[in-house]
């Protein structure tokens, strides 16, 4: 049980910082699409509980290979620049704070997304494979089966248990707000994801005409 708590709180605390997935989620709470933003952060949820299990377990190896990376650093990009775009230039839909009827379908597609945006970051198993490294080193967790297993599955509760803080937030404070200030709000959101696509982008092309 202690594994299951550390890996809670460090999954809790290190997502926290703000990130391309916290600002899809955010972007998405925004518009009233409270489902579709909790997927998003459950798919990164379900990628940290793969990775950290990779980690502890040793075998961080197995998920890195170069093609599956370069496939879904190429799709985030392109989501990120043309959702960027679409919300930065676009017309938004009229906002409103009744149930959105387009908040229900599209779960594994949002789910799926999540998982995409986590993948294509390489520093994410690099990460564990240090936190992993430490709390065996310190002797935190054990390296056992069990321990493993809370520890992983810890971090991906404390890693939604994040993003439900986080939607909650916004969902109070977006009561406060007119429509006008949401809207310039969803605005300078798509403007920085359309940043954070640009710089996927221009990384991608160094990496790949360094080759």
């Amino acid at each position: 049980m202690i594994a299951f708590i550390v890996g809670f709180i460090i999954g809790y605390l290190t997502t926290i910082p703000i990130g391309p997935i916290n600002l899809a989620v955010v972007m998405k709470a925004l518009r009233n699409h409270t489902a579709q933003a909790l997927m998003i952060g459950v798919g990164s949820a379900f990628m940290d509980v793969i990775y950290c299990a990779a980690a502890v377990f040793g075998i961080g190896s197995l998920i890195s290979h170069p093609s599956l990376e370069l496939t879904f650093r190429i799709s985030t990009f392109l989501i990120f620049f043309i959702y960027g775009l679409k919300t930065t230039f676009g017309k938004l839909p009229e906002t409103h704070f009744q149930p959105n009827e387009e908040d229900t379908p599209g779960f594994k597609r949002y789910f799926l997304l999540g998982m995409a945006m986590y993948f294509s970051n390489p520093s994410f198993l690099a990460y564990w494979i240090t936190i992993g490294g430490i709390v065996h080193g310190y002797h935190i967790i054990q390296p056992t089966l069990l321990d493993n297993s809370l520890f992983a599955l810890g971090t991906g509760v404390g890693v939604t248990g994040w993003f439900f803080t986080l939607v909650e937030l916004v969902e109070k404070q977006k009561v406060k707000f007119e429509i006008d200030r949401i809207r310039k709000i969803t605005r300078f959101f798509g403007l920085l994801l359309l940043i954070v696509g640009s710089v996927l982008g221009w990384n991608l092309f160094k990496d790949l005409w360094g080759k």
